[in-house]
């Protein structure tokens, strides 16, 4: 009998914790737009997916032939973007782009308009000097941002996880809340169209 209370118990907690999980998951959406709708943001966004089987990762080529680009999904997570921003009615002060060919496209795609801005570029191709740089002016535009509108900045995994210590999928969106000094906190985090 000792044993069979223990069984129930067990599954008690685990249907308790997967429903916790679930409600989290539920609200997490509403937090990322509610935040949006706030304006003051900084939203952080990985470029959307690409292509894998051609093009350099690390390369710069102003034709983009020899990037690495967009493929179909990416350009529809890209417009799936621009979908619910519309929809939210969010607020856009700027768009900022790593200069790689997938952030300005996924940027064009997503928000219309953007400008390139070099500290965004991809850590990984930059020596460990300069990407520290880049990283370090990078924190101190996110927590010194007071717009009332939000800023978004579209560049690459790396980056993000060195700015936010976390590792987003393409196209998954982080919001930044600016502190000041180069601080900021964690609100959100969202990818509105996931492979299957």
């Amino acid at each position: 009998m000792h044993l069979l209370g223990n069984l129930f118990s067990y599954l008690f907690i685990g249907l308790l914790s997967l429903s916790l999980f679930s409600t989290a998951q539920a609200e997490e959406p509403a937090v990322f737009w509610n935040a949006l709708k706030e304006g003051g943001k900084v939203v952080l966004v990985r470029h959307a997916e690409i292509d894998r089987s051609f093009g350099d990762s690390f390369l710069l080529d102003d034709s983009c032939f020899s990037e690495k680009n967009l493929n179909e999904f990416g350009r529809k997570q890209a417009q799936a973007i621009r979908s619910q921003f519309a929809k939210h009615k969010i607020n856009l002060n700027k768009v900022l782009v790593s200069p790689h060919c997938r952030t300005k496209e996924t940027a064009e795609l997503a928000f219309g308009t953007y400008s390139v801005e070099p500290i965004l570029r991809l850590t990984k191709a930059l020596t460990v000097e300069q990407a520290n740089a880049n990283i370090a002016k990078t924190k101190e535009l996110i927590g010194g941002y007071n717009g009332k509108g939000n800023l978004i900045l579209v560049t690459h995994r790396p980056n993000i996880g060195e700015l936010a210590l976390i590792r987003v999928e393409p196209s998954e969106m982080v919001v930044l809340q600016p502190l000041g000094d180069g601080l900021f906190d964690i609100v959100s985090r969202i990818q509105l169209l996931k492979p299957e």
